[in-house]
């Protein structure tokens, strides 16, 4: 066991840094701009339950009305979230949160609204996760990609992923390639061939809190937890315990009460929505990084970016693949100025995640 050990610290290694852009651009089957059959008139509002881009996380979908109606709280802050503005993406929604976080330092209403806001992510992206494998039957490009992986890895070397999405596409995929996970140690289990890092936190994932509820909260209806807790969000304590769950059984789960494990995305998280040895883990095998692949990330994560400047080992190649020119540009400057005392070498792939894979290029990236 010691020699294998020491066989996987001096191996190299991949890492794979996906976006939004990734599971919004997710489908071979249905690309963009593509509507599942039967999605019809509906399929304009629905967006045919693609999984949304940052800007869009509260976009007047059916589906994204209803987590919204689900918990009411967040209403007044909803509009700003909306505005045309952030919708074309002039301003980032992450800018409006952090406004909205920054004001909530002195109103107390604000934390109230920005509990809600948690609850409505992880209720929204759930809804749009199950519909979506619905549609897709888990036919995606994080499937095709992570088999290609798998084949072409050299010297059974491991494979770090790491996700700021919510979603469980990737597991999905992990799974169907023989990685099932089921507990959190499975994520980044050293044994495995690949590593998961879930930056973000993950609409199946629960944090298990301290506190209790009053004997007119029933404590095993997680709607009602959550509502109570949303409420008394200032008072909310934490127990260091993030455990896998059903994302319908949110609020109550095995006897514990619970609140999703979700980040908010602001512009400048100090903290990552995900146990402490995952980040440790992370810390641990970044100087072994020697190729990383971006897929559908906008680099505005400032607190990864700054890992990334202190882990990484000199001569890190960057490979990004977005869906335009302006953002490949945008991303490249952006992980440059990060790196300034260890600028990579990068290259861009322009037409996003379904084309980098259906042209054979993700093929010729892994085997060079």
């Amino acid at each position: 066991m010691l020699k294998w050990l020491l066989a996987y610290e001096k191996q190299f290694m991949l890492m794979v840094i996906f976006g939004a852009g990734a599971s919004f651009d997710s489908s071979p089957t249905y690309p963009i701009g593509m509507a599942p059959p039967g999605s019809g008139d509906m399929g304009v509002h629905n967006d045919y339950y693609r999984p949304p881009l940052a800007k869009d996380l509260f976009a007047n979908r059916p589906m994204f009305i209803d987590a919204v109606e689900s918990f009411p709280q967040c209403k007044t802050i909803v509009p700003r979230l909306r505005d045309p503005s952030v919708r074309s993406g002039q301003v980032s929604i992450e800018t409006r949160l952090q406004e909205i976080e920054k004001e909530a330092a002195t109103y107390v209403r604000g934390k109230i609204e920005l509990a809600a806001v948690r609850c409505y992510l992880q209720r929204a992206i759930s809804e749009c996760d199950r519909l979506w494998k619905g549609a897709t039957k888990g036919i995606t490009n994080y499937l095709s990609l992570l088999r290609e992986i798998d084949r072409l890895r050299k010297n059974n070397e491991p494979v770090c992923l790491v996700t700021f999405n919510y979603d469980t596409l990737i597991e999905d995929a992990l799974e169907l390639l023989g990685h099932k996970i089921n507990h959190m140690e499975d994520y980044t289990d050293r044994g495995a061939i690949f590593q998961l890092f879930k930056l973000h936190g993950s609409i199946n994932w629960a944090h298990v809190v301290e506190n209790g509820v009053p004997a007119n909260v029933n404590a095993t209806n997680g709607h009602s937890v959550l509502q109570f807790l949303i409420e008394h969000a200032s008072d909310i304590r934490f127990s260091n315990r993030t455990i896998l769950c059903s994302p319908v059984s949110m609020g109550a789960v095995s006897g514990n009460l619970t609140f999703p494990a979700i980040a908010i995305p602001v512009e400048q998280k100090s903290l990552f929505q995900c146990p402490g040895t995952m980040i440790d883990e992370l810390k641990r095998i970044l100087p072994q990084v020697t190729k990383i692949l971006v897929i559908g990330w906008r680099a505005a994560e400032t607190h990864f970016l700054d890992l990334l400047k202190h882990h990484l080992r000199l001569g890190t190649y960057v490979s990004i693949v977005v869906g335009g020119q302006a953002e490949a540009t945008d991303v490249r400057v952006k992980i440059h100025t990060a790196l300034l005392n260890n600028p990579p070498e990068s290259r861009e792939e322009t037409t996003g995640f379904t084309e980098f894979i259906r042209s054979g290029r993700a093929v010729e990236f892994l085997a060079a």
